[in-house]
């Protein structure tokens, strides 16, 4: 995806079962320094991303990303999480799930 195209859920379902974290930036719209501070901080944990550290590697569960931004399985019909102005996801999105 180009960085002016818009992430959607068909798009983000076929990047497989993990992905790093730089799509996951490019995603939320945020840098590549962002998202991987947010994962040094446990923010992406926090708001129900799962952020797995293998050895000095990050990877990214897929599911998870769709489970925040409403379009999981358990959520199928639930409109997309609220994005704060940084791109993360804002207070109300991180009291859901």
């Amino acid at each position: 995806m180009t960085s002016k195209s818009k992430w959607t859920p068909e798009a983000i379902r076929e990047l497989g079962p993990t992905t790093d974290l730089p799509t996951l930036g490019a995603i939320f719209e945020c840098s590549r320094w962002k998202a991987y501070q947010m994962a040094r901080q446990k923010e992406w944990q926090q708001v129900g991303i799962k952020v797995l550290s293998i050895g000095s590697k990050y990877r990214v569960v897929v599911q998870s990303i769709l489970d925040v931004l409403g379009y999981g399985s358990a959520c199928a019909g639930a409109p997309p999480a609220d994005l704060g102005a940084h791109g993360s996801p804002s207070v109300s999105a991180r009291r859901v799930g």
